[in-house]
């Protein structure tokens, strides 16, 4: 067998490993509206102090968050784009939780 097909047969088992029970893609797959990349506005008012930011995941219907900066994530509305929402995390814990305003540039008079 060549180098080539011997590293496309590897390359393959990789990401199968990879892509099978990674939590976030499972919940993804679970969720009949798999398409959601964002949270919305009832999903926000779902999330309590002290959960995991796995359980924000989940609830997000597996949607990952943008990273702001250490412990803070943003997920923005999947219906309005004038707003998103900012989850803070300390020790793996949900501490504390905003809805922002989102500015953008528009050429609209």
């Amino acid at each position: 067998m060549s180098i080539g097909i011997r590293f496309c047969i590897l390359w393959l088992i990789f990401i199968l490993k990879v892509a099978c029970g990674v939590p976030i893609i499972d919940i993804e797959e679970s969720n009949s509206y798999h398409w959601q990349k964002n949270m919305n506005e009832n999903e926000f008012k779902q999330l309590q102090q002290g959960m995991s930011y796995m359980e924000v995941v989940e609830i997000a219907g597996g949607s990952p968050s943008e990273t702001i900066k250490s412990d803070y994530y943003r997920w923005n509305d999947e219906i309005l784009l004038t707003q998103a929402y900012i989850v803070q995390f300390k020790d793996n814990q949900l501490v504390n939780k905003e809805v922002i305003a989102v500015k953008g540039y528009s050429t609209r008079e």
